[in-house]
């Protein structure tokens, strides 16, 4: 079991949770028992790691939340298309979720319809080399669209700019978010400009 424990800590980048550890089949007083074995240091509840983990704010954000997805600035940065990483990481989550733990740690966060939830659903690397839940290329553009007078103008443009220019956009993708998003009329307009 021992083996099967590293072998999850070393493709997790030295981060351990208990609840994924107990999925894996390992019963609650070996999890528990392998914090302590391995020396592992707790970051959160039910969540730790080893020594050598590159602290990863995003990862362990995401690690305590698993019904997050970041957006907005967080996911313009990590795609390319800021190149301000926001000091206020932001997430999206379905509403009627209780988000306040989220916003006493200094978390921006949108909510919307869980139908809308899952748009442009994808994973990425942080630049610790974890992987994270965010949005898309074309539904981050789309949703700062659809929050533009919340949005700082620099990086609204940035990121507007940015996207066009690049060879890999998909416009065909962009303009049936905007469709389900009802920001298509507003969605042409730009795309008629900057392309």
């Amino acid at each position: 079991m021992d083996d099967k424990l590293r072998t999850y800590l070393e493709e997790n980048n030295g981060f351990y949770r208990i609840a994924d550890a107990r999925a894996l089949g390992v019963s609650k007083g070996t999890a528990s028992g392998f914090v302590k074995e391995a020396g592992l240091s707790k970051v959160a509840h039910g969540v730790y790691c080893s020594e050598e983990a590159w602290p990863d704010r995003l990862f362990l954000i995401q690690l305590r939340n698993r019904k997050i997805i970041f957006s907005h600035e967080t996911a313009l940065f990590l795609h390319g298309l800021s190149d301000r990483e926001s000091a206020q990481p932001v997430v999206t989550v379905k509403r009627g979720y209780n988000a306040s733990h989220l916003k006493a740690d200094n978390i921006k966060v949108y909510t919307v319809i869980p139908e809308w939830f899952e748009i442009g659903l994808q994973e990425i690397q942080t630049s610790s080399g974890n992987t994270v839940r965010v949005y898309d290329r074309e539904r981050c553009i789309c949703d700062i669209l659809r929050e533009k007078k919340r949005m700082d103008i620099q990086v609204f443009q940035t990121a507007l700019n940015t996207y066009f220019k690049d060879q890999n956009k998909d416009i065909h993708k962009l303009m049936k978010y905007a469709s389900e998003f009802g920001i298509e009329k507003l969605m042409r307009q730009y795309t008629e400009v900057l392309l």
